[in-house]
């Protein structure tokens, strides 16, 4: 079962052009749209549940050439796991190995880009709990 979002925040948006790259294109479903971030050494994403969920796995699409080399999920300042993307285009799953988690609130923080400049571009992002 997928989760959905309440409430999400992101680092940076590509020159604030929320219109075409915004937050909201993640979650979407389009599969032409994408959030795309704003140069830096490090990206995240935050995300707020309606209510407290069980997160087993993630899945992600980032483009090919503006992936993280490295992905930290987070609930509060305790890393939960690191996962380590490929730079692809395709969606790519990762599973949490502690299935115990419930939480409200979910930091991914994505790092060593592909990019040269740190930019990130990500298509879809799905929580699931099984």
């Amino acid at each position: 079962k997928q989760w959905y979002q309440r409430r999400v925040r992101v680092s940076s948006t590509l020159q604030r052009n929320t219109k075409e790259y915004g937050k909201k294109f993640l979650f979407d479903g389009n599969p032409d749209t994408c959030w795309n971030s704003d140069q830096g050494a490090s990206q995240h994403i935050a995300v707020k549940f309606a209510e407290e969920q069980r997160v087993k796995r993630i899945r992600v699409q980032f483009q090919g050439g503006f992936a993280a080399k490295a992905c930290q999920v987070k609930v509060g300042e305790e890393v939960l796991e690191t996962f380590y993307p490929a730079d692809s285009n395709s969606i790519q799953e990762f599973t949490l190995k502690d299935h115990h988690v419930t939480t409200a609130n979910l930091l991914l923080l994505f790092s060593g880009f592909t990019d040269f400049y740190g930019r990130l571009i990500v298509y879809l992002l799905e929580f699931h709990d099984t």
